[in-house]
């Protein structure tokens, strides 16, 4: 059990290192679509974190996991063709690179959680953890689709704003 609690200690730091990345990015950007998606996934994170330390704190306390299930859904789609930003901050992408940076930085987070969890959850014995850990993975995915679909309209855009074609 102690391993499973130092696995989630880490998953804790890192729910922490993406809701201070979404939170400074939020800030920084000056798309005002993207400052609320970017407020919205740092609650997420905030919230995945909150309901890990939960976790480990009833297992302190009772030797027993008894973890709460997440309420409520993410805010975060990859619905619409620009699913972070408005439409016209993707028009004048060509001197954004914070924001192409944001968005890599991002999906790396996302990706390297739903490696984590996934592997986590394999070797999981508790029902509830891999119930909590399933939830987790569906939510991190969905940031995941968001963030790609976002960076590839972004690329385009770049690249032909940029005049990188070929043609």
């Amino acid at each position: 059990m102690d391993k499973t609690i130092e696995m989630l200690k880490l998953a804790i730091l890192a729910e922490q290192d993406g809701y201070h990345h979404y939170l400074i990015a939020s800030a920084i950007t000056s798309d005002k679509k993207a400052q609320e998606v970017f407020k919205a996934l740092a609650r997420d994170e905030e919230l995945h974190r909150k309901t890990l330390l939960d976790g480990i704190a009833s297992y302190g306390r009772d030797k027993k996991w008894s973890l709460a299930t997440i309420n409520g859904k993410s805010k975060v789609s990859a619905a619409g063709p620009s699913p972070i930003f408005s439409a016209e901050f993707v028009k004048r992408i060509k001197d954004k690179h914070y924001e192409m940076s944001a968005l890599s930085i991002g999906i790396l987070l996302e990706q390297n959680s739903i490696d984590f969890y996934s592997k986590m959850k394999s070797t999981a014995r508790n029902a509830k953890l891999k119930t909590l850990l399933s939830v987790l993975i569906t939510w991190e995915k969905k940031h995941l689709e968001a963030l790609v679909k976002q960076q590839k309209l972004f690329m385009s855009a770049y690249w032909e704003e940029a005049r990188f074609q070929p043609f």
